[in-house]
């Protein structure tokens, strides 16, 4: 996690109203919560400008859930840069009380925080998977 950070404002990079794209939700209207930081740094990543965790606006999570709630779709995303850098137990949670579905999309080098409804790993073959977590998660 995130050095200082209580997971009460976050790095925002961007937030948006699309369809996802891939895999099992594919085809489905989301609001995606894309957050700054990532120490990764894959060389294919197609959101580089994730990367940096300085430089992007700091929302509070009841800014973030005022922007989803202007949305359609009660389903949202989060993604990065890496999202496991951040306590999300808050910003879940009140996601949650407004009734949204949650997933997130993670490298899995990290311990996760928060409450899910679905998790969306894609290892890197520059970090090791934090086993300890996804063994909680998987079980």
């Amino acid at each position: 996690m995130s050095a200082g950070n209580s997971g009460d404002v976050l790095p925002v990079m961007e937030s948006f109203y699309t369809i996802q794209g891939e895999g099992y939700h594919s085809g489905r209207p989301a609001f995606f919560i894309r957050l700054g930081g990532c120490d990764i740094g894959c060389v294919w990543c197609d959101v580089k400008e994730s990367w940096s965790s300085t430089g992007h606006p700091m929302k509070s999570c009841e800014e973030i859930v005022a922007e989803a709630l202007l949305e359609p779709s009660r389903f949202v995303v989060i993604t990065g840069g890496e999202p496991a850098l951040y306590d999300l137990t808050r910003l879940t949670r009140l996601l949650h009380e407004k009734g949204f579905e949650i997933a997130v999309e993670t490298s899995g080098a990290y311990p996760l925080t928060g409450e899910w409804d679905w998790i969306c790993v894609s290892p890197k073959n520059l970090k090791r998977l934090y086993k300890k977590t996804w063994q909680r998660h998987m079980s």
